[in-house]
C-alpha cells in the first residue's frame, strides 16, 4: 500500500510551512507521527482524512488520487477510519447505537461486532450513553466504532490520551495485534514511547510539517540530533524467546541467545517470540560483572563502535548474542572508562526499563 503526499507549501496556522512527507505503508504496518506539540501532526491526519482541504496538498493511495490542485474526494467516500484524542460519540445514541453507526454507511465490517466487543470490554456498557461513561471508556468505545468501520487505512490521532496508564499497556498492544490480524496499516500519533513501541514499526519525526527523522524504531532511537531525540530515545529493540515466568518476583525470564533478560510482568499471553525495546539511556556500562547491583540484567557484549560526542553524550553500539544494542552515556563517562571499539563490557539494565510486544 503506498500513501504519497506530494511536497507543498501549505498554510499552518499563522504561518507557511513545506510538507516534505512521502510514505509507502506495507500491510499491517503501524507508522508513528511524532513530534513536538505545532509540529502538524494532526494537521498531517486530518488532510489525508479530507476533513482539512488545502487546495495545494496532493494526496493519493495506490494510485489513486484523493486531492489535488483540481478536484477533493470528500471525506466520507475517503476509505479512513479516524480516531481523535477526544471521542466524539454521538451523545443520543447507546454505547451499541454508536458501534452500529458504521454499518449504515458501508456494507461489511473490518472488526466483527461480536469480537470488538469483547476485545474492548464493552458488553456491560452497550445500553448506556456516552454521558453516562468515563473519559476512558468514551474512548474505547470511540476505537471500537473506527475498527469496525471498513478501510484501507487508519489514523489515530492520541487515541489513548485520555486512558490512565494500566489501560494504555492493555490497548496498545491489542491495536497492533488488530493491524496484523486485519492487515490493516495505521498511522499513529502519540508521545508516549511505549504505544511507539507496541504499535510502531516506523517512525516519522516532524517538525514544522517536515520530515527530520524517519526509519524504524532503532535508525530513529540512535539519531540524537533531530529536535526531539530526548523525547524519542528508542533505543534497541531485541528479538527474544520466552522461557518462564516467575509469579513470586514477577518477571518473566527471557533468551536472547544464550543470554538471559529478565522482563517485569507475566509476557506468557505474548507468545514464544517477543521483542524488547531497551532504551539508549536505560543502558548503563561496567568494565566488569564483579560489582555488586539492584539490576537483574548484567549482559556481556562487545563495543563495536563509539560514536562521536555531541551535546556533551556518546552513543555506544554494542553487539548482544549477534544482535544489537545501544546505550548512550556521557562523553565524560566514556572519556575515563576509555570505552574503543572491540572492548567486551557488561551492559547493565534495569528489568523496569522495558517494554515488550510479540511479533
Amino acid at each position: 500500500m503506498s500513501l504519497h503526499l506530494k511536497e507543498v507549501s501549505a498554510a499552518y496556522g499563522a504561518s507557511q510551512v513545506l510538507w516534505r512527507v512521502s510514505l509507502s505503508l506495507e500491510d499491517n504496518q503501524g507508522v508513528a507521527l511524532l513530534g513536538r506539540n505545532g509540529a502538524g501532526k494532526t494537521t498531517l491526519l486530518r488532510a489525508i482524512a479530507g476533513l482539512d482541504y488545502t487546495p495545494d496538498l496532493s494526496v493519493s493511495l495506490n494510485g489513486t488520487s484523493w486531492q489535488d490542485s483540481s478536484a477533493c474526494m470528500p471525506a466520507h467516500l475517503r476509505p479512513v477510519s479516524m480516531v481523535l484524542q477526544h471521542a466524539g460519540l454521538f451523545p443520543h445514541l447507546t454505547v451499541l447505537g454508536n458501534l452500529q453507526f458504521p454499518k449504515r454507511h458501508r456494507v461489511g465490517y473490518a472488526l466483527d461486532l461480536e469480537q470488538a466487543i469483547e476485545r474492548f470490554s464493552l458488553a456491560a456498557l452497550l445500553h448506556r450513553k456516552p454521558a453516562s461513561l468515563s473519559g476512558g471508556e468514551q474512548q474505547r468505545v470511540a476505537l471500537a466504532r473506527a475498527l469496525l468501520a471498513p478501510a484501507q487505512l487508519w489514523l489515530l490521532d492520541e487515541p489513548l490520551s485520555s486512558l490512565d496508564v494500566i489501560a494504555r499497556r492493555e490497548l496498545a498492544p491489542l491495536i497492533a495485534k488488530l493491524c496484523q490480524e486485519l492487515g490493516q496499516p495505521v498511522l499513529y500519533v502519540t508521545h508516549a514511547l511505549h504505544e511507539v513501541l507496541q504499535i510502531a514499526d516506523y517512525i516519522v519525526v516532524l517538525e514544522d510539517g517536515r520530515v527530520v527523522a524517519a526509519g524504524n524504531p532503532d535508525e530513529v532511537g540512535r539519531q540524537i540530533d533531530h529536535p526531539i531525540s530526548a523525547e524519542i530515545d528508542v533505543g534497541a529493540i531485541l528479538a527474544c524467546e520466552f522461557e518462564s515466568f516467575d509469579p513470586e518476583h514477577n518477571l518473566s525470564r527471557l533468551n536472547i541467545g544464550p543470554e538471559i533478560l529478565y522482563v517485569r510482568g507475566d509476557l506468557a499471553n505474548l507468545g514464544p517470540r517477543i521483542r524488547v525495546q531497551i532504551p539508549a539511556r536505560a543502558i548503563s556500562i561496567a568494565m566488569s560483572n564483579t560489582d555488586q547491583s539492584s539490576m537483574l540484567n548484567r549482559l556481556p557484549v562487545t563495543i563495536s563502535e563509539v560514536g562521536k560526542p555531541s551535546a556533551g553524550s556518546v552513543l555506544v553500539t554494542l553487539d548482544c548474542a549477534g544482535q544489537t544494542l545501544f546505550a548512550r552515556v556521557t562523553s565524560l563517562s566514556a572519556q575515563r572508562l576509555g570505552l574503543s571499539s572491540g572492548d567486551s563490557v557488561f551492559a547493565s539494565i534495569k528489568s523496569v526499563a522495558l517494554d515488550a510486544r510479540n511479533f
